[in-house]
């Protein structure tokens, strides 16, 4: 009997992925797939030191249609997931599915695409996969993913919360140029470490808006460059490419800025936080399944983090950037609450 093995696409060294504390393993027959896939894995350019906790990706198109998940562990927009007894399974709008066998040191994953959706170069939901598969072992690993940014100056660790598109970014590259270190400017993991969060970056990149260059000219000219999502004019930045000292890799967070971006407003303003705000911003920069399993770990976290952490809101104006002046301020204020 004849057994067929997979081919390999690309050398073994471009077959893994370090994605955090994650090593990725992708295996597929099919050169394009692995090219859509691997253009995803590769953003995460910060490699954790091993142990890395292994997941496997056994990756192929198929056109045959399937039941679609039942979404009783996670319902989103393009995607439903179900709890299934050594794993999961999940399928999109457009017919991608995945099922994970959860193994005592990692997961296997078993991926299908339709051709429709890599012929048409849809990255979307094939996109939503991958991240379930990334969230999936984090969590499993003892981490929590947060949609926030963090920077760190010496005791001072700030994480910055806000809804997408909210500033961010240009926050923590403002941060930067005045001698901070940044551990993300979108997607950080966060675990209490001896009784303190702890955050731990997973990829040292920027997504900045051309428009930046007025504030900050060292980014350079950014329309060149492809956009990194078609929702977006936002281009994806090496930030050692522009700020050398810039990366960094864990710090302990002691400051929570929630940041909001006003057109409606032409000063900036600084406020405390009290306690129950600093909870619900940290808990919107984060995904929460429906499982109650899963749901209570990542509650227990964010609140046990929530509540070392000592809050600020801030509202800037649309153009705050021209005027740095407010950042003397706000520096001062954080390093008083750190």
């Amino acid at each position: 009997m004849t057994v067929a093995r997979l081919a390999d696409p690309r050398p073994d060294q471009r077959k893994r992925f370090s994605c955090g504390p994650l090593q990725l393993t992708l295996r597929t027959d099919d050169v394009e797939l692995y090219d859509k896939i691997a253009e995803t894995l590769g953003l995460y350019d910060f490699a954790w030191r091993p142990p890395r906790r292994p997941v496997r990706i056994f990756a192929r198109r198929s056109n045959v249609p399937s039941a679609a998940a039942s979404g009783d562990f996670l319902r989103c927009s393009r995607m439903l997931v179900e709890r299934l007894p050594a794993g999961l399974r999940a399928s999109t709008t457009s017919g991608a599915r995945a099922t994970a066998k959860f193994r005592d040191t990692g997961e296997d994953w078993h991926v299908t695409i339709p051709d429709s959706l890599v012929a048409a170069g849809m990255l979307e939901e094939i996109e939503d996969v991958l991240s379930l598969v990334l969230t999936t072992g984090w969590r499993r690993g003892g981490w929590t993913p947060i949609h926030g940014a963090a920077a760190v100056k010496g005791e001072a660790c700030v994480l910055i919360c806000a809804p997408t598109g909210g500033g961010k970014t240009t926050l923590t590259a403002a941060l930067v140029r005045r001698g901070w270190q940044v551990l993300g400017d979108d997607k950080l993991l966060l675990r209490m470490d001896n009784g303190r969060p702890l955050v731990a970056a997973l990829l040292h990149t920027f997504n900045l808006h051309p428009k930046t260059r007025e504030w900050f000219p060292e980014v350079g000219d950014l329309e060149h460059l492809p956009r990194y999502s078609v929702w977006t004019e936002k281009r994806k930045v090496s930030v050692s490419s522009i700020w050398s000292h810039a990366p960094a890799q864990s710090a302990q967070p002691r400051v929570l800025i929630a940041l909001q971006r006003s057109a409606e407003i032409t000063e900036v303003v600084v406020s405390p936080l009290d306690d129950r705000k600093v909870l619900e911003a940290l808990l919107r920069q984060t995904v929460i399944p429906s499982d109650a399993a899963t749901a209570r770990l990542i509650v227990s976290t964010v609140a046990q983090a929530a509540a070392m952490l000592r809050g600020l809101s801030v509202e800037v104006p649309t153009d705050a950037y021209r005027d740095p002046a407010f950042l003397d301020d706000l520096e001062t204020r954080i390093e008083r609450l750190a």
